[in-house]
């Protein structure tokens, strides 16, 4: 029992996505005016058992091939044999229905943006259509699953809004999402070749592809530039706070960046601080209203 409630917690790789879903999440949020309510909290389970779903079948399915690679094989619980396809299958799509579930409670719109979400996590990793392995296929379904859906779920929770609003913010995550997905690409980029796999990566090329991903890299901070600056969705002091997070956070990482030489080694110590940081400060800003007026009704009673 233990090995298998161990084999599901992995199977689920949650410490990938918490993060960035809180982060997509709540900027859907925003946009609408969303306040921190039920239907926030709603939502945001909702965004993080889609995403858990389209991480834990993309491992049932990669099982038989995982299994090849000693380092994958003992990260993918279905691969290492502490659980069984079956399981992993049951487990899987429970945690879609539970997803499909919340979105429904949230309205049509939600649901159909979520439903969406559910149906393109599955067929990314399905065997019979494995978007992953289609080249461009994979980017777009990426930046849909992992990014743009999750924040317009959040935004259709709470209505909708002008595109000058919502735009920026979208182009901003779904540019950072395919930024990680070439990343991830051009990560294992030997080792996928060699296995026959095919991505975008490798029909473009290292190079090309590396460049592709500096340019969204590039589109994702501009997005975020004009989110910021322009159309002023976020409050100066959430920015503050973030930065201040990602300041203490990385100092660890950048302490050990000159032991690392390739471009990409010296991106991927960095990207989890800085979502942890943007996440926390997101939810000190939707979590901050409440708290002051708890402050205000004890002092008044004091």
């Amino acid at each position: 029992m233990k090995k298998r409630v161990n084999g599901l917690i992995r199977l689920a790789r949650y410490k990938e996505f918490v993060s960035f879903v809180v982060i997509t999440t709540l900027l859907g949020a925003a946009v609408g005016k969303g306040v921190l309510g039920w239907r926030l909290i709603v939502v945001l389970l909702a965004n993080w058992l889609a995403v858990g779903f389209a991480f834990m079948i993309n491992d049932v399915e990669d099982a038989v091939d995982d299994a090849l690679n000693p380092a994958k094989a003992k990260r993918n619980p279905v691969s290492a044999g502490d659980l069984s396809p079956r399981q992993g299958h049951v487990a899987s799509f429970g945690v879609a229905v539970m997803a499909a579930v919340l979105y429904a409670l949230l309205g049509t719109w939600p649901f159909v943006v979520g439903a969406t979400c559910l149906i393109i996590g599955y067929v990314y990793s399905w065997r019979r259509i494995r978007l992953k392995s289609i080249p461009v296929a994979d980017l777009i379904s990426h930046g849909l699953m992992l990014a743009g859906l999750q924040f317009l779920a959040a935004h259709f929770t709470f209505g909708p809004g002008p595109a000058w609003r919502w735009v920026f913010p979208l182009t901003f995550l779904v540019a950072i999402s395919l930024y990680g997905q070439l990343f991830n690409e051009l990560r294992d980029f030997e080792g996928d070749v060699q296995a026959g796999v095919t991505h975008t990566a490798s029909l473009l090329g290292r190079r090309v592809a590396h460049l592709l991903m500096m340019t969204l890299f590039s589109m994702g901070v501009l997005s975020a530039i004009v989110t910021v600056f322009i159309v002023r969705l976020i409050p100066a002091w959430v920015l503050l706070v973030a930065a201040a997070l990602a300041a203490i956070l990385l100092m660890r990482p950048l302490l050990s960046l000159r032991r690392h030489h390739s471009a990409l080694e010296l991106q991927a110590p960095l990207q989890k601080p800085l979502e942890h940081a943007a996440a926390i400060a997101f939810a000190l800003w939707f979590v901050e209203p409440l708290a002051t007026s708890v402050v205000r009704s004890v002092l008044v009673r004091f």
